[in-house]
């Protein structure tokens, strides 16, 4: 799997998360706008709709101004039930068509909080990646103008199970390097790949691997010769 096929999967995490909250905005912006204009009243719970086998949504009675009673089933159940029997619960009803209602509150909301709340989730996984490279980026080009380059011996080629993408996980090749100054092992990993890079590697292969003076934690290999 190339990896623009990845960069292709969070870019449509990303696609359909900012999808998802700009209908969250319109779900809020349609409520805002049919408050404005709708009558406010109070209304009598007077039973619960089962909807499956543990979901309910509360039927409301209530009286327009012309004294004429109205039935409305909410849309939203839940379970436990939001609401009980006899509770009394304020309502907006539109003054043209009486029948059109909702409730007053929160729950007017619920739809863009479920809808906004996925948005934000496939938009974090999407930015997350991007911020990600970018960052990787950035510490890679500090490492290779400022850091000390050795020549690593190749170790293995090694799977990430933690982390799937279109079905596939990632590769790593892992490393090391002796310094011959103080007899010190040094271990590295590579970023990850999303194709294994077996064949492209020889037995006795050298890897260059740019260490930070400072902080041999701080390193980056170089893995771009086996990428495919």
């Amino acid at each position: 799997m190339k990896r623009r096929s990845v960069s292709l999967t969070f870019n449509i995490f990303l696609g359909i998360g900012l999808l998802m909250v700009v209908i969250a905005v319109m779900i809020c912006y349609n409520v805002k706008t049919f408050n404005a204009s709708a009558v406010k009243t109070s209304g009598t719970v007077v039973d619960m709709i089962a909807r499956g086998k543990r979901s309910y949504a509360p039927v409301i009675t209530y009286f327009d101004d012309a004294g004429v009673k109205h039935r409305y089933i909410s849309s939203v159940s839940s379970n436990p039930p939001g609401y009980e029997i006899g509770e009394r619960v304020d309502i907006y009803y539109d003054p043209k068509k009486p029948d059109d209602a909702k409730i007053a509150g929160w729950m007017e909301y619920f739809g863009a909080i479920v809808v906004g709340g996925m948005g934000l989730l496939f938009s974090f996984f999407g930015l997350g990646y991007y911020l990600k490279r970018k960052v990787s980026r950035s510490r890679r080009d500090q490492l290779k103008q400022s850091g000390l380059l050795v020549r690593a011996d190749f170790d293995s080629v090694d799977t990430n199970r933690y982390i799937r993408v279109n079905r596939r996980n990632p590769f790593f090749i892992r490393c090391n390097w002796k310094d011959p100054l103080t007899g010190v092992n040094y271990r590295f990993k590579s970023g990850f790949m999303w194709s294994d890079p077996t064949s492209l590697i020889g037995v006795h292969q050298k890897i260059d691997v740019y260490m930070d003076k400072n902080n041999p934690r701080k390193y980056y290999v170089d893995i771009s010769a086996f990428e495919q």
